[in-house]
């Protein structure tokens, strides 16, 4: 039937039958992706002059979404999920016919007058959600393909979610961000080239699973903690997947629950509205406040949500008695409601495990993760942590399961009216302690299931360590269940949260962060609505208005208002609970932080004067009304530990514990600190002036001495990324000092000289190894061609890696050119020439995720730097993140797009950058993460190790160099014993947790 009803079918079969003929030709079957008609009636390709034999070279204009099948010469080919023959493609059994799949622009039906606010075109996810329906009197070939329909939603899935990644990326490299007061002095200053302006905008936390997502509905959730106290009870359901209503539907279809996930993700979601409403609405366990749920897919398939429940002060349960009417962990007696015990025995028992089944899945070390069997209590109480030790009497009933007698011990906590009801694994457990609540709203809000998978080759043996690639196979994969991918293709929620929390901005005067694209025209960004009138400005012109306004605060203010996005403005709330949570800010950033303090404070303020008043006197800044409502501590403790270090310390000491204390953001008031310590930190700076031949003999009064002292903090600030610009309260030194560099980030780097770098160079090439010269001239001939690269020195400790990054180093810095050494550590940066961490170079985030970016703007004097930069050599990077190294390629990318003399289209904006280091240590630290969060992080599984040239260092020059002949052997068996260790290969097989024997000869024994 493919042959003759499929049209993709018969392109494939003339594609052969041409190459049969011509077999030495350069056949590339092209199908073409775009439809200007419906594929069902003009369905490509359906004769020959649609499907097109060009024999030769692609012309590089053809569409990147068109499918491309080249012979011999050519490469693979990605064939784009957006293309319409996708899925016939890749499911020919469940598209007989070659009907077109998915397509972009298709119209929604019966749509004629489509306004800016709706979409009129068929999304990807709609598409599919259509295809998955039953429909009356119609057989559909994909709902009844059993484990290939699993195949096809779980592939259909990652197409949607591939889709908007995409988008987001691409929006985000297109769309820039700066503050309005920056908009207008670049306007003034006659700059209107947007794309010179402000740094790339980091999109909305919108993308579902994200994790900056999933960090947002933590703090909403935290937010409830704020306004309702903590919550009661967390409550976990899972479907069950016999259940009379799917028991029903599968009886005349010949087919199990697990091939039809839709009809287990219909189910749950309605069982899941029947809880909520319970609970919500006809108050099962008393009025509810507050509720948050998160619905989750495990690896064992089947849907579950976990609910954390807010009750009314009057309905709290807090005495073990009233818990004990809630829930219970015991085995009901049989005789007495059989039907209770029937369902606590199929959907309430853990395991069993422990001596009764030691191969159960919880099992580890020989002991249950899920801390069953529990222990005998006669009443309820809980630990000094906050978790609740229900009762669990000895004499009770016990039940028989997978031929063992299981007693109380291994109940899970229930609710007697909802098991009845709902007859599936539903646990009630108590938590209104503060110490468990953290845990639960993370555990509610983590991100998807991962897991991790080796490819192992039988016919090499585990012996065989030469010629064996050191990075081992490895794939960290996404964890998709069939259930998973039909809950979100039909867009059911996987998070609630009752009542709303609404997510509260605020500025700075004139500081609102306004949002364009590069080629937008400056005029028409500044007089925008969204840029006029923020919601932030609206609140205070709202204080004005309504009298009501004038007794909230800020974080108050949605619980009477609404704000109307399309009007920008806020309205009076008519109907709905919404509670509010301001942003949190930096203490870094100064009068912001400052600003969100007094935010909590003040009510009804008109102005940003009016925030700044207390008691009728208007303070000049933010902060000084901080201190005097009393919110702002002393700082006298930092004096004293100035003056006392000043004991002992140099003065340049001194200066960098000051600068250390200001980057720090430890003091309140920098300049109350500086006015009474900077004699203190002065030491040194006269005697510095004396040895500098242009200023000996020369006299300085105090105002002098006062500049110089700055100018040195400023130097220090320079260097750690930061500047005494960034605190308004301090004073600056005055433009004679700082006209003395025009850059002093590029000037330190040049400060080297030449002819000392040459000699250096020279010493060092002449000691290299083979290997460490071919790498050199490798990386040296990138450098030269100013073309860019990426390369990863590997090689284990001892291969010579920093010999290499010295000499590299010194033979740029030769050249007049720079360098820039940085390590992923602060230890590995002291071993390195100029040497600093990565992060303080590159001011990389400290809470990364995979849309971050570098807090570098253009035109700054760090931008400069990197512009001027010829080589960035990165140390120990598999222990990064990679998102730090993803944050710098888009940050270079960036703030290099106006150089003439970069190249965006290659990685790190055309700069030359080589990672070194060795994947057999310390990968990536990732809190509380498995092993497959671990690889996921690493640099290996970031896509810029697609574009990474590895470079080996094999020969071990450490252990041997300076010792004994009769030595040699020893260190020579102790180095290949490492090796193995760091290979994986010591332990037997294993999926990399083993336990191993370390040679007697190695052990220090007291």
């Amino acid at each position: 039937m493919l042959d003759t009803e499929n049209a993709l079918v018969k392109s494939y079969r003339m594609a052969r039958d041409s190459l049969l003929k011509n077999p030495d030709s350069n056949l590339k079957l092209r199908i073409i992706s775009s439809r200007k008609n419906d594929g069902r009636t003009y369905n490509l390709p359906t004769s020959s002059e649609v499907a097109v034999l060009i024999v030769g070279d692609v012309c590089n204009l053809i569409d990147h979404r068109d499918i491309i099948v080249t012979t011999r010469t050519g490469t693979l080919q990605r064939i784009s999920e957006l293309h319409p023959s996708y899925l016939p493609l890749q499911y020919p059994l469940l598209f007989p016919f070659g009907d077109d799949g998915y397509r972009i622009n298709i119209p929604h039906r019966n749509i004629t007058d489509v306004d800016n606010s709706t979409r009129g075109k068929v999304t990807m996810r709609e598409f599919f959600s259509f295809r998955i329906q039953d429909r009356v009197n119609q057989f559909s070939l994909i709902l009844n393909s059993r484990r290939l329909y699993q195949q096809f939603l779980v592939d259909a899935y990652t197409m949607i979610e591939s889709e908007r990644l995409g988008f987001i990326r691409g929006k985000q490299s297109l769309l820039r961000v700066e503050t309005l007061q920056n908009l207008n002095n670049a306007k003034n200053h006659g700059n209107t080239d947007l794309s010179c302006t402000g740094q790339r905008v980091i999109l909305p936390s919108s993308f579902t699973g994200g994790a900056r997502f999933m960090m947002q509905n933590f703090l909403d959730a935290m937010s409830l903690c704020k306004w309702y106290g903590y919550p009661d009870l967390f409550i976990t359901i899972t479907c069950n997947p016999k259940w009379p209503e799917i028991v029903r539907v599968l009886e005349d279809t010949n087919l199990t629950a697990d091939e039809r996930p839709d009809y287990l993700c219909r189910a749950f979601k309605m069982k899941l509205e029947s809880l909520m409403k319970d609970l919500k609405d006809k108050a099962l366990f008393g009025k509810v406040q507050a509720v948050v749920y998160t619905v989750e897919f495990q690896k064992r398939g089947l849907p579950h949500a976990h609910i954390c429940l807010f009750l009314h002060p009057d309905d709290k349960l807090p005495t073990p008695d009233h818990i004990d009417r809630v829930i219970s962990a015991e085995i009901p007696d049989k005789n007495q409601d059989p039907e209770l015990y029937s369902l606590v025995r199929d959907f309430m028992i853990h395991g069993p495990c422990g001596h009764h089944n030691m191969k159960s899945p919880c099992m580890s070390n020989k002991t249950c993760t899920k801390n069953f069997p529990k222990k005998f209590r006669e009443r309820t109480s809980t630990d000094q942590d906050g978790f609740p030790l229900y009762r669990r009497r000895r004499d009770g009933p016990t039940i028989m399961k997978s031929g063992e007698e299981i007693d109380t011990r291994y109940v899970v906590p229930y609710n007697k009216f909802l098991l009845k009801k709902y007859q599936a694994h539903i646990n009630v457990e108590w938590c209104n302690r503060g110490n468990a609540i953290k845990y639960l709203f993370k555990y509610i809000n983590k991100g998807p299931d991962r897991t991790q998978m080796k490819l192992d080759n039988p016919e090499k043996g585990s012996e065989q360590l030469k010629g064996r690639d050191e990075i081992k196979d490895y794939y960290n994969c996404r964890y998709i269940y069939a259930c998973e991918a039909t809950w979100r293709i039909y867009a059911n929620k996987v998070h609630y949260r009752y009542p709303t929390v609404s997510r509260l901005p605020f500025h700075l005067p004139g500081q609102q962060q306004v949002v364009f694209g590069e080629e937008d025209d400056i005029d028409d960004v500044i007089e925008k609505a969204s840029v006029c009138s923020s919601m932030f400005l609206d609140w205070m012109r709202c204080n004005g208005m309504y009298p009501e306004a004038r007794s909230l605060t800020y974080v108050q203010f949605p619980s009477k208002f609404v704000w109307k996005e399309k009007d920008r403005c806020w309205k009076p709330r008519k109907r709905g609970i919404c509670i509010g949570r301001i942003h949190s800010v930096s203490p870094a950033l100064g009068e912001a932080y400052f600003l969100r303090i007094l935010l909590n404070k003040v009510k009804g303020p008109k102005s940003f004067e009016e925030i700044k008043t207390v008691n009728g006197h208007q303070h000049s800044t933010f902060k000084d009304a901080c201190y005097a409502l009393g919110l702002l501590d002393d700082d006298r403790e930092y004096i004293e530990a100035i003056v006392e270090a000043s004991h002992y310390g140099s003065g340049h000491y001194l200066r960098n514990l000051f600068a250390t204390m200001l980057w720090c953001n430890t003091l309140s008031r920098p300049e109350h600190v500086w006015e009474n310590s900077w004699e203190t930190l002065s030491d040194g700076t006269v005697y510095q002036r004396k040895q500098n031949p242009n200023t000996q003999g020369s006299s300085i009064n105090a105002d002098q001495l006062k500049n110089l002292t700055l100018l040195e903090i400023q130097k220090i600030l320079l260097r750690n990324n930061s500047s005494l610009s960034n605190f308004e309260s301090m004073p600056f030194p005055d433009d004679v000092s700082i006209l003395l560099s025009e850059n002093m980030l590029i000037d330190e780097e040049l400060s080297f000289d030449k002819d000392t770098m040459k000699n250096e160079f020279e010493d060092l090439f002449i000691k290299l190894t083979d290997e460490q010269r071919s790498i050199f001239q490798e990386i040296n001939s990138a450098v030269k061609s100013k073309k860019g690269g990426v390369f990863f020195v590997y090689g284990y400790g001892g291969t010579g890696k920093t010999f290499l990054w010295n000499t590299l180093s010194a033979y740029v810095r030769s050249e007049g050119e720079i360098v820039l050494n940085v390590a992923s550590s602060g230890i590995a940066s002291l071993l390195l020439p100029g040497g600093r961490t990565a992060h303080s170079r590159f001011r990389i985030p400290i809470n990364i995720t995979e849309d971050s970016i570098c807090t570098l703007k253009q035109n700054s004097d760090a931008a400069d730097l990197l512009e001027r930069t010829s080589l960035i050599i990165w140390d120990e990077a598999p222990m990064t993140n990679k998102h730090c190294f993803e944050a710098l390629d888009r940050t270079l990318n960036d703030i290099l797009s106006t150089h003439k003399s970069s190249n965006t289209k290659c990685f790190f904006g055309g700069k030359v950058v080589v990672f070194g280091g060795d994947f057999r240590q310390i990968l990536p630290v990732v809190q509380g993460g498995t092993d497959e969060d671990i690889v996921n992080a690493s640099l290996s599984s970031s896509y810029i190790w697609h574009e990474c040239k590895v470079l080996k260092l094999t020969k071990n020059m450490r252990l041997t160099q300076g010792n004994q002949l009769s030595d040699v052997e020893s260190i020579k068996t102790f180095a290949e014993w490492l090796l193995q260790l760091g290979e994986g290969l010591l332990g037997g097989e294993n999926d990399g947790h083993a336990n191993i024997k370390i040679p007697d000869d190695l052990l220090i024994y007291d």
